[in-house]
């Protein structure tokens, strides 16, 4: 179930504001775009529908890395882009995290104890690295996060039935984490299928989180027209965002 504010979805019961642009709202890339004040405008739209101030948020500059960077209500920060990170944690209040997708996955953290919240951005690099995991850890030691006390969604990104990937994906996954049963399936004609989203729990799991705290929203990029889609050819980016208490 979700709820579908104009341009905007989240997902009810999720205890930290939140949102997830779609096409309708259109790409929210700057790189690239041959209107930037149309993006511009955009973005504000989502911070106006999600309840954020955009002169406050952060957007991760994405590398396909496990690179965690957080920002504390004791030394506050402004709207900024984050170079060379995935994952962004604060627990400044109000403040929004932003994170950039096609059908990678947006992870995104909340704990209600300590009023902290966090954003990934998980690709299959990333998910090498063990971007979540990393983003659990350092939640841990800048602000004292029990991750027990996380609740996590994973948002939309393309599905283990869409995701067709070669060996040298695979391969390495399943060395890195084992348990491939669990994220990594066969077509008809032999060809692995990752499911990111799956892959992702089970580090979610081993760094502490339980699964009953983490939830699924269970939208396929690819199959679903409402996001951008590599795999789909419907060029663009979508963000995801989400507030700090």
């Amino acid at each position: 179930m979700s709820i579908e504010l104009a341009s905007v979805v989240i997902v009810p019961g999720f205890p930290a504001r939140h949102g997830f642009s779609t096409t309708a709202m259109g790409s929210m890339g700057l790189t690239g775009s041959p209107d930037p004040k149309s993006v511009l405008e955009r973005r504000q739209r989502l911070a106006a529908e999600v309840g954020f101030d955009l002169n406050l948020a952060l957007f991760a500059v994405q590398v396909h890395s496990a690179s965690v960077k957080t920002f504390s209500r004791t030394h506050p920060q402004g709207a900024q882009s984050v170079l060379d990170t995935d994952a962004l944690g604060t627990d400044l209040p109000g403040q929004a995290l932003v994170t950039y997708h096609a059908d990678c996955f947006p992870v995104l953290f909340a704990d209600q104890r300590r009023g902290v919240v966090a954003a990934a951005h998980a690709g299959w690099r990333g998910s090498l690295k063990g971007v979540v995991s990393q983003t659990v850890q350092a939640l841990h030691l800048t602000f004292g996060t029990d991750p027990q006390d996380l609740e996590v969604l994973i948002g939309p990104g393309i599905c283990g039935r869409c995701y067709e990937v070669g060996a040298e994906v695979a391969q390495p996954l399943s060395a890195q984490y084992g348990r491939s049963e669990r994220y990594l399936a066969q077509d008809a004609g032999g060809r692995p299928r990752l499911d990111l989203a799956a892959l992702t729990r089970l580090q979610l799991e081993d760094a502490g989180v339980p699964s009953a705290r983490i939830r699924a929203a269970g939208w396929c990029t690819k199959e679903d027209d409402r996001w951008f889609s590599h795999r789909a050819g419907r060029p663009g980016r979508f963000l995801a965002a989400i507030v700090a208490p």
